[in-house]
């Protein structure tokens, strides 16, 4: 294939600036961006993999590019984590927000109109 090397470069861009995105603004769409920039990164970082940290079998082994596919996941699963718990919390401030009710539980409230 010709430009293998652009399409890589490519690649690891949109890891950087789905996890910056990510980082900045956690919440669903960018977690999943995150996640999927991660995976085409595993996919296709082969020209510009860097030294094999650990081999598996003479031809496949854990690459220094491969570890920037771990921490986008890494990044993606945090992200996810906190919007769903921001989620929660914001779901639950709202159902635990104080009703001004009357006594006899209509929504009249008296109110003091002068002295």
């Amino acid at each position: 294939m010709e430009n293998v090397e652009f399409y890589s470069l490519v690649a690891m861009c949109s890891l950087f600036a789905a996890s910056t995105w990510c980082l900045a603004r956690p919440h669903l769409l960018s977690s999943l961006a995150a996640a999927v920039a991660s995976c085409l990164w595993v996919l296709l970082n082969g020209p510009i993999e860097g030294r094999v940290l650990y081999v598996v079998t003479p031809d496949h082994g854990l690459t220094e590019s491969d570890l920037l596919s771990a921490v986008g996941l890494c990044i993606a699963a945090w992200g996810y984590w906190y919007s769903v718990r921001s989620r929660r919390r914001r779901r639950r401030r709202h159902t635990n927000a104080p009703t001004h009710r009357h006594p006899d539980d209509t929504r009249a409230v008296p109110v003091r109109v002068g002295d």
